[in-house]
C-alpha cells in the first residue's frame, strides 16, 4: 500500500515537473500569422519529454500540461495587454492545442507495441501540424484559411520534428557514451583487481610447497621421537605441531581453491580469463591506473609508455601485475624527487618479447642488488613507525616471470641515478600457451 502510495506521488510530480518545464519553455517564442498565435520551443521539447517518459500516458500529462502552460502563458499576456476577452480567447485554443496534441500522439503512437525514430517522426509531425491547425482554426473562427497558411505549418512542423529528432538522437549517444565510459571502468577495475588476486594466488601456492615441507618435517621429527627414548609429553607435543601444520595447510588449501574459482569459474572473468589480451589494451589500462595514482597523490612524476611493437598476450593478468609492480616500485623510489620520470618501453627482438621499465629515482646499492628478488626483503623501511615492506614485489615479479612465462628479468641500477629492470619473454610463451 505504502509503495503504491509513493509511486502515485512520483508519477504526480514528474507529470508536473513536465508541465512546468513546457510552460517555461513556452515564453520562448515568435508570432505567426495572427496575433496570439506564436511558435514556441515547449512543441520542440514536449515530444522529447513524451518520448523519455514511455511509463505515462500522454494524454494525462498533455490535460495537465494543456491547463498549466496556457494560464502561464495567460498571466504574461493579460499583464502586457488588459484585455482580458482576447487572454481567455488565446488561453482556450492553447489548452485546444495541448489536449489534441496528447489525444493524437496516443492514438498514433504511444498505444502501438513496436515503435522505431520514423514512427515517432511521423507521430510527432502529423501532432504539431494538426494541432496547430485546431489551434489556428479557433482563433481564426473556420475562417481566411489559405493553402500558404497550412503549408506554412507543415513546415513548421516538419523543422521542430527535426529539431525534436535530432535532440533524441544526441541525448541517446550522450548517454551511451556515459554507459560505454561506466563498462569500460568496471572492466579495467576488473582486470586489476583480478591480476592482483591470481598473483596472489601464484604466491600462495608457492607457499603451499613450503608449509607442505614444514607439516613432513614435523611428522618425521615426532617418528623420530617415538622411536627415542623421549618423554611422552616431548611426543605428544610433536605429534600436536604435525596435526596443527596439517590443518592449517588444509584451511590454506580451501582459502586458495575459493580464490581460484571466485576469478576463474564463477564469475564473468571466465571468458576474459581464457582469452588472449592486446599488449595495446594492456598497456592503457596500466597507464590510466597510474595515472590517477600520480594525480590524486600530486606527485611529479612523468609517466612514459613507448609501444614499439604489439601482440598478444595468453596470460595478460600475470603481465598487468608484473608491469604494475615495477612501476609501483619505481614510483616509491621516488622518495618525493622532483622532475621524476617512469619510462615503459615494450618490444620484439627477434623470438623475445622486451619489456623494460626504467626510472630516475633513488636507485639500489650496490650491496642489495643480488638480494632484491628473495622473498622478504626489503629496503623500505618507515622512520614514523618502524613498519619494514613485507618485501614480496619483486619476489612475485621474478617467480611470475621464470615459472609462468619461463623469461628472465634483469636489474641494472645505481644509487642516487636511477634503476631499470628488463623482462624477456618468448614469443611462443607470451602468445601461446606458457610453459
Amino acid at each position: 500500500m505504502f509503495e503504491q502510495t509513493f509511486n502515485k506521488k512520483k508519477r504526480i510530480k514528474s507529470i508536473f515537473i513536465i508541465a512546468i518545464g513546457v510552460a517555461i519553455a513556452s515564453q520562448i517564442n515568435i508570432n505567426f500569422f495572427v496575433p496570439g498565435f506564436i511558435v514556441t520551443l515547449s512543441v520542440v521539447i514536449l515530444p522529447v519529454f513524451l518520448y523519455f517518459y514511455k511509463e505515462f500516458n500522454p494524454i494525462e500529462i498533455l490535460f495537465v500540461t494543456g491547463i498549466i502552460s496556457p494560464l502561464y502563458r495567460g498571466v504574461f499576456l493579460y499583464f502586457g495587454t488588459g484585455n482580458l476577452h482576447n487572454t481567455i480567447r488565446f488561453i482556450g485554443a492553447d489548452v485546444l492545442f495541448y489536449f489534441s496534441y496528447g489525444i493524437l500522439f496516443y492514438l498514433l503512437y504511444w498505444r502501438k507495441k513496436k515503435t522505431g525514430i520514423t514512427d515517432l517522426f511521423i507521430s510527432v509531425f502529423f501532432c504539431d501540424f494538426i494541432s496547430n491547425v485546431i489551434e489556428i482554426s479557433i482563433m481564426l473562427h473556420f475562417k481566411r484559411y489559405s493553402y500558404i497558411m497550412f503549408q506554412d505549418l507543415a513546415i513548421i512542423a516538419f523543422i521542430r520534428t527535426v529539431i525534436m529528432i535530432c535532440i533524441i538522437l544526441l541525448l541517446k549517444y550522450y548517454k551511451f557514451l556515459l554507459i560505454n565510459e561506466e563498462h569500460e571502468k568496471r572492466y579495467r577495475r576488473l582486470i586489476l583487481m583480478t591480476s592482483s588476486v591470481k598473483s596472489e594466488i601464484y604466491f600462495m601456492n608457492k607457499n603451499n610447497a613450503d608449509i607442505e615441507g614444514v607439516m613432513k618435517k614435523a611428522y618425521l621429527l615426532y617418528k623420530i621421537i617415538s622411536e627415542q627414548n623421549y618423554p611422552l609429553q616431548l611426543k605428544d607435543l610433536s605429534l600436536d605441531i604435525a596435526k596443527d601444520v596439517h590443518e592449517i595447510k588444509k584451511d590454506y588449501i580451501s582459502v586458495i581453491k575459493g580464490l581460484e574459482e571466485m576469478v576463474g569459474k564463477k564469475t564473468d572473468t571466465a571468458e576474459v580469463d581464457m582469452a588472449k589480451m592486446n599488449i595495446k589494451d594492456i598497456v592503457n589500462i596500466i597507464k590510466t591506473d597510474v595515472l590517477k595514482y600520480i594525480k590524486t597523490n600530486k606527485l611529479n612524476i612523468s609517466l612514459e609508455f613507448k609501444l614499439e611493437d604489439n601482440f598478444n598476450v595468453v596470460e595478460h593478468f600475470y603481465i598487468v601485475c608484473i608491469l604494475r609492480n615495477l612501476i609501483y616500485n619505481s614510483i616509491e623510489s621516488m622518495d618525493k624527487k622532483k622532475n621524476g620520470y617512469i619510462k615503459i618501453l615494450i618490444k620484439r627482438s627477434e623470438y623475445d618479447c622486451i619489456l623494460v621499465v626504467s626510472d630516475n629515482g633513488k636507485g639500489i646499492k650496490e650491496k642489495d642488488i643480488e638480494f632484491i628478488f628473495n622473498p622478504g626483503f626489503s629496503t623500505k623501511f618507515n622512520t614514523e613507525t618502524g613498519d619494514i615492506c613485507r618485501g614480496i614485489g619483486l619476489a612475485h615479479v621474478k617467480g611470475i616471470v621464470n615459472d609462468v612465462f619461463g623469461g628472465t628479468i634483469e636489474v641494472q641500477s645505481t644509487a642516487g641515478i636511477g634503476t631499470e629492470f628488463t623482462i624477456k619473454i618468448k614469443e611462443d610463451n607470451m602468445e601461446g600457451e606458457p610453459v
